[in-house]
């Protein structure tokens, strides 16, 4: 027997990896504490509101530290193509866009670090999980101060 799910109405099509790069300094031994500085970019770079698709890229720069001094420096950037099931207004797509088509490929994006880095001979680095929410409403605050 089949079990009937709720599906989400926002559901990713596709998604690709464009740039990746991990430039380890110095060897970090694997019983090193470390601990990572995040910065992430945010860009949506197409919507289509008649077919409810809509494509965005995350882009993270980590630096790793040991003692506040950087070890390495990973660059990752992900872009993905999520479909709407619902029709509903260009602004309130791109708002979903954003918040849960981020917190999407964000998680893909912490497991592709984690990996690479377990696999690299270095400690396994975990990415700290985003609260997009308050990621996009700094940002906008930020912005609306810099107007």
């Amino acid at each position: 027997m089949q079990k009937e799910y709720n599906k989400s109405n926002l559901q990713l099509i596709d998604n690709y990896i464009s740039e990746f790069s991990l430039n380890v300094f110095d060897k970090i031994r694997n019983d090193t504490e470390l601990e990572v500085a995040v910065e992430v970019e945010f860009r949506m770079t197409e919507v289509d509101e008649k077919k409810m698709i809509g494509q965005i890229e995350l882009r993270y720069n980590v630096d790793i530290l040991e003692k506040e001094e950087k070890k390495a420096k990973i660059i990752m950037t992900i872009n993905a193509l999520f479909n709407f099931l619902d029709n509903i207004d260009k602004k309130a797509f791109e708002e979903i866009l954003k918040i849960d088509g981020s917190t999407v490929i964000s998680h893909i994006c912490r497991s592709y670090i984690a990996s690479v880095t377990a696999q690299s001979g270095m400690p396994t680095i975990i990415m700290p999980l985003i609260d997009f929410n308050e990621f996009f409403k700094e940002a906008k605050q930020s912005n609306d101060e810099n107007k």
